[in-house]
This record gives structure tokens, sequence and C-alpha cells, in this order.
């Protein structure tokens, strides 16, 4: 799982840039675009969140996005996928799970499940316990996280291969 950059494509030398170009980029760049695209505007506003855009870019083809826009989209694609690694979750409880988060991954966590800021301001322990209103909700939108970049490439390009040069 990585995601590609510019800073990350500029590092490179010139020739291998060239031989990226024109041997891996172009499926890259393809993957990454059809995975956005195809992600429902609900999620989509989701990773705008966490990437810290507005609503409306959720709204844009990723090829249409400028360069900046799509690398905060790569990065908060490839920060949320390890966050929300399946695996991680194994054997654990939901307020364990919780506490591996950072502020900002469980921010957009309560921000998927629909809750306020008041809620996430709350303990998150709660989630554990009888009677929290919001623990549904909160368990829900792990779910769909865990499985949400399921169909991600492995590696995502906010790259055009045009830019490799």
């Amino acid at each position: 799982m990585a995601a590609v950059t510019m800073s990350c494509v500029m590092s490179q030398p010139v020739g291998f840039r060239q031989l990226l170009a024109k041997y891996l980029a172009p499926n890259r760049w393809v993957g990454t675009c059809n995975f956005w695209d195809s992600l429902s505007i609900y999620d989509r506003i989701t990773v705008c969140f966490h990437a810290g855009l507005k609503k409306s870019h959720a709204m844009t083809c990723f090829s249409e996005l400028s360069q900046s826009e799509r690398e905060a989209i790569v990065c908060a694609i490839d920060d949320l996928r390890k966050a929300f690694a399946k695996y991680r979750k194994h054997g654990v409880s939901n307020t364990t799970f919780l506490s591996w988060l950072t502020a900002e991954q469980r921010k957009t966590l309560f921000k998927h499940a629909g809750l306020s800021e008041r809620e996430y301001m709350q303990p998150y322990c709660y989630v554990d316990k009888n009677g929290c209103e919001w623990a549904g909700d909160v368990i829900r939108a792990m779910k769909e996280l865990f499985h949400l970049f399921d169909d991600a490439p492995s590696v995502l390009s906010a790259v055009k291969p045009e830019e490799y040069a």
C-alpha cells in the first residue's frame, strides 16, 4: 500500500521517471481514477473530510481535480485504509480499536457515522457500554470503513502519467 505524490516522483532520477511513466504510471493512474470515481458520494465526502477538502471536491471526477487536491485525497485514502485494515480489528474490543486511531482518524470515523462534535468529545470508551446512544452508529461506520478500501489499488497515484517527465 502506497500513495504516489509529485514529490515522490520528482525525487527519482529522470531516466527512472521515464520508465515509470511508460510502464507503471498509466495503470496506477487509471486504477486510482476508477477507484475514486466508483466510490459513492457519501464515501467520497468522508475521504474529503479526512483530506481537509470541501464537500464540493467529492462531486468531482479524480482526473479533474488539481494536483494538490489529488495528493490530499490519495494520502487520505492511504491513511484510512491503513487505519481500518481488517487485521487490526481481530480480537480487540471497539474501545481498544478506537484507542489505536489518531484523533483525525477518529474524527473522520465519527463524521462518517453522521455524528457531531458533541459525540466525538465524549470518551470513546462509552462505545462498549450499554445505553450509549451513538455506539451503533460508530460500529456501523467502522464496519463500512473496514470494507471501503477492499477494491482500492495497492498503489494509489495522484500523478498523471504525463507529469512524470
